[in-house]
């Protein structure tokens, strides 16, 4: 089980409530964690691994200029 959380409206001194809101979300998904802010979007992501347990989020484009 996985989870997803995120706002608008964000900037950089946003960073922690994201990383925070990341912290409450641990126990779906303690396998892995990723967060995403830029242009007014804040994204984050716990990850719990079953199948691919390589894999990683946030998924970036070829260039990493959209998650």
């Amino acid at each position: 089980m996985c989870g997803i959380c995120g706002f608008t409206g964000a900037n950089e001194a946003d960073a922690p409530i994201l990383k925070a809101m990341c912290d409450v979300m641990a126990h779906r998904g303690p396998d892995g964690e990723g967060q995403y802010l830029d242009q007014g979007v804040a994204l984050g992501h716990r990850r719990l691994s079953l199948i691919d347990l390589a894999g990683g989020q946030p998924a970036h484009g070829a260039r990493h200029r959209r998650a």
